[in-house]
């Protein structure tokens, strides 16, 4: 009977890390949707989050770029939010996917001013992929932009930045043109908020590309550092700006 015991002990606790380990993975990747994750995100917004910062939004030392990637999902209403109440205007890389899945956010970020630009349609390896299945991610996702009522892309973020000659004719020959990053604040990795902004403010220079997610299990995080970063960068003598 013991080592019967012993036997059942040790299957249930293989099948436990059979369904725990894949979950984690997904949790840390980004562009990647645990299945365990909440229905609902959880509202972190408090009222002094939308205070609006006491700086004015002059370019001084110049601008600094706010972006986002993986969305749009649970937490992009209130990324948007504190976007507007700190009158900032932002670019929200999408996958086609979730455009597809939710074309009023797709509107409602394209609505509020910001940009709705190309991030393939569900974040592989591109250089991993054919020609063909490149041009396939990035037509489909563009076309779900658009017909979620946004502005045809004109710019293309590679999933986890990896990009080849392949990658880049193909983005071109759809219009678009291949774009990255400078600040790499990490949010995905479940880093505190003030760890998210003094990433972004320790490291903030004219002309600066910031990469945060609104589409990952984790971009709770991300919507609190917010307000810091924007009211430290004006501080500062940047404006958060879009792209000309």
């Amino acid at each position: 009977m013991t080592a019967r015991r012993h036997l059942l002990e040790l299957g249930f606790g293989l099948l436990a890390m059979a369904v725990l380990v894949p979950l984690a993975w997904q949790e840390l990747v980004p562009g990647r949707d645990a299945p365990a994750r909440a229905a609902e995100a959880r509202d972190v917004l408090t009222p002094e989050m939308l205070a609006p910062a006491s700086t004015a939004n002059r370019c001084a030392r110049g601008r600094v770029e706010l972006t986002f990637d993986d969305g749009p999902d649970l937490y992009t209403p209130q990324i948007l939010e504190v976007l507007r109440a700190h009158e900032v205007r932002a670019v929200f890389y999408v996958t086609g996917e979730k455009a597809a899945a939710r074309p009023e956010l797709v509107r409602a970020i394209a609505a509020a001013g910001h940009r709705v630009e190309n991030h393939s349609w569900n974040h592989p390896h591109l250089t991993d992929l054919p020609s063909a299945r490149v041009r396939e991610q990035l037509a489909r996702t563009s076309a779900a932009i658009e017909d979620a009522g946004a502005p045809r892309p004109t710019l293309f973020r590679p999933p986890f930045g990896s990009t080849d000659a392949t990658v880049e004719a193909q983005a071109r020959a759809l219009g678009m043109r291949v774009v990255r990053w400078t600040i790499d604040t990490h949010d995905w990795r479940g880093r505190h908020p003030d760890e998210i902004a003094a990433t972004v403010l320790t490291r903030a220079e004219p002309g600066a590309v910031v990469l945060m997610h609104d589409g990952v299990a984790r971009s709770a995080a991300t919507v609190r550092s917010l307000p810091t970063i924007i009211r430290g960068l004006r501080a500062r003598g940047f404006c958060t700006a879009l792209p000309g």
